[in-house]
């Protein structure tokens, strides 16, 4: 066996030629590949995001339908929380409800007034939300606001507040808290911890205890 490269022996055309050419094209080939590659994912992507988007679109209407302050709306219209755990019948459980705790809901439509809440303290922990219609918390507030045991606040419409601003005494400081709902329409929910057994029917008389007026 000859330690001669045979490449040698060949005649000169029938050697194996490389340019300075192929390898340029090669670099351009694989950075077009990739490129296409990057526009099919951008426009892949694209087509996902719009279908996402139009679905998103079309279940607004059930989502707005479906919200805590439209399905209890019913719900403590008559001047006190009215307890929905358990759920009234005919209603679904609220999607947020702690086992270890009892929540009780009033609605409200500010298009008659400001809405007064007003809630008494006890031993057990006590929180409020404010939620608009359609979805969303407005407001939230615990019972280590509350002022000798007692926690209160008005919720009302940007133009109800300018209003009652307009009225105020020159040079006083109301001393009530007020709320800005977003919506005309809402759920106050008043959700009380249950730490012991023994110390539901304590909890459930401070939630169905609210009370949710028109205020002054």
């Amino acid at each position: 066996m000859s330690a001669v490269d045979d490449t040698a022996a060949l005649p000169a055309a029938s050697r194996p030629t490389v340019t300075g050419r192929s390898q340029p094209r090669r670099w351009l080939s694989r950075l077009g590949s990739g490129l296409l590659r990057l526009v099919l994912l951008t426009l892949a992507g694209l087509v996902l995001a719009g279908i996402v988007h139009i679905v998103t679109v079309l279940r607004i209407p059930a989502l707005a339908s479906g919200d805590a302050a439209t399905v209890y709306a019913a719900l403590g219209m008559n001047g006190r929380a009215e307890l929905v755990t358990p759920p009234p019948a005919g209603l679904p459980v609220m999607l947020d409800t702690d086992p270890n705790s009892v929540a009780a809901v009033c609605s409200y439509d500010l298009a008659a007034g400001p809405l007064r809440i007003v809630a008494r303290t006890s031993s057990l922990p006590l929180g409020l939300t404010v939620h608009r219609r359609g979805g969303g918390v407005a407001y939230a507030i615990t019972d280590r606001a509350a002022i000798r045991g007692i926690l209160e606040f008005v919720v009302m419409t940007q133009e109800q507040l300018d209003e009652r601003l307009a009225n105020d005494e020159e040079g006083e400081t109301s001393r009530e808290l007020r709320v800005i709902s977003p919506s005309l329409q809402g759920l106050v929910v008043a959700r009380v911890i249950v730490r012991r057994a023994f110390d539901r029917s304590e909890a459930v008389a401070l939630a169905t205890g609210v009370a949710c007026g028109l205020a002054d």
